[in-house]
């Protein structure tokens, strides 16, 4: 008889494996190609592939070797990360990039309660400056650093 033996490696073998399929379902419809001629839809079927076998690798690894047990998700801070990440998304050309990583850095606050408001600001200042820098200035990509007002 087949028993289980570490629930949190069938749990992240069972995410990977959805994960692949859903990637599979959305490359379908882009055009394969051949190894000498890709297609756009190549890379990601192929990549899918790839993490659907190694989903299947995990999750046979349940039933054969001992683990921990499956524990309860603290749903708070992964509600907060994909709140603030949704954030980002709406503020990035509505406020400019400074402002929507400031806002994001605040919005992730809520998944570590421990940190302080001042380590907050100064950690999104940081990131706010930094991604100005790199993002706008130094790659020369097209996002407005700061938000346009009056016009």
């Amino acid at each position: 008889m087949i028993r289980l033996r570490n629930a949190q490696d069938l749990a992240a073998g069972g995410v990977l494996i959805l994960v692949a399929v859903l990637a599979m379902v959305f490359a379908d419809n882009l055009p394969m190609g051949r190894l000498m001629n890709m297609g756009s839809g190549f890379v990601p079927v192929w990549l899918a592939r790839l993490l659907g076998l190694i989903g299947l690798i995990v999750a046979a690894r349940a039933f054969t070797i001992d683990g921990p047990k499956l524990e309860i998700w603290a749903w708070q801070p992964l509600i907060a990360l994909t709140c603030s990440i949704m954030v980002f998304a709406f503020l990035l050309e509505r406020a400019g990039l400074a402002i929507a990583v400031m806002i994001t850095v605040a919005v992730s606050r809520v998944a570590a309660p421990g940190i302080k408001f001042l380590e907050v600001l100064m950690l999104g200042g940081v990131l706010a400056a930094g991604s100005v820098a790199l993002f706008t200035y130094g790659l020369g990509l097209p996002l407005r650093a700061w938000p346009e007002f009056g016009g």
